[in-house]
């Protein structure tokens, strides 16, 4: 009896108290666990270069778009103006360089207008345009017998390119006309008329040509009072701007009935006085 109790347990009872000490398999559950990324800065105003380097650094995945109705693919010099965050990703939206950035996401970019500067001082339209462009600002003389030199910040607009109201695309060039005092009614004009080489002045009563009168080509004088005309017309007439000459008078020069120095040229088809 003793040795039944060694070996078996004697009996079904002992049979139940082996199995239960029996080790039971051990079961190992992995549990993966995604890591939140450090919290990053807003990167509004960056490049998007910058804020895609700032945000890999941080542990994000990064995406960029275009932020206008457009569907460019962003460049790295490119402006954000939107971000979108996920547990760990980062959506830019982004313009180009120098692009005002839309009201909202996916909207058209709002370029700005020329304002109208006629009538302004140079200095105030100065001032206009550097807040719509920084393109170049360049000046001309609204006559062609006036000079924009030195200080003209007071001088006045007279006409201005792009015109009032045109969208300003980019950094765009302005050309504005002054002038030192009133406008002409358009740009190329002469503020002294006698000034234009094909200025004619009036012919004064009693200065017309005399039938029979012989010409001549030196020291007569035949102007106005006063007048003294090294070369005269056949009738023995002083000669003004613009009128032809003769082949004979070609590179010579005389004074014109109102007295201003001309010289007679060679203008192809016909020779003429001009200053």
């Amino acid at each position: 009896m003793l040795i039944c109790a060694l070996v078996t347990g004697c009996g079904s009872g002992g049979e139940e108290k082996a199995v239960a000490a029996k080790p039971r398999p051990t079961v190992t559950v992995t549990a993966t666990v995604t890591a939140t990324p450090a919290l990053l800065a807003s990167q509004v105003e960056s490049t998007v270069a910058d804020a895609t380097g700032a945000a890999k650094q941080h542990g994000y995945r990064v995406a960029a778009h275009d932020a206008s109705e457009k569907d460019a693919s962003p460049a790295d010099d490119w402006t954000v103006c939107f971000e979108k965050y996920g547990r760990d990703s980062v959506d830019f939206g982004a313009v180009a360089s120098g692009a005002p950035c839309p009201k909202a996401d996916g909207r058209p970019i709002p370029w700005p207008s020329m304002p109208g500067l006629v009538g302004r001082t140079y200095a105030g339209a100065a001032t206009a345009v550097g807040k719509v462009t920084d393109g170049d600002v360049s000046v001309k003389a609204s006559y062609k017998d006036e000079d924009v030199d030195g200080d003209h910040d007071d001088w006045k607009v007279c006409f201005q390119s792009p015109g009032a109201g045109t969208q300003v695309v980019g950094d765009r060039d302005v050309t504005l006309w002054l002038t030192e005092d009133g406008c002409p009614s358009a740009k190329g004009t002469y503020k002294d008329k006698t000034n234009d080489p094909n200025y004619t002045p009036p012919v004064a009563a009693g200065s017309g040509d005399s039938s029979g009168s012989s010409g001549s080509s030196g020291g007569s004088s035949s102007g106005g009072a006063g007048t003294t005309c090294e070369i005269v017309s056949n009738a023995g007439n002083c000669y003004n701007a613009g009128q032809f000459c003769r082949n004979a008078d070609v590179g010579s020069s005389t004074h014109a009935g109102n007295g201003r120095l001309i010289f007679c040229r060679d203008e192809g088809s016909r020779n003429r006085w001009n200053y």
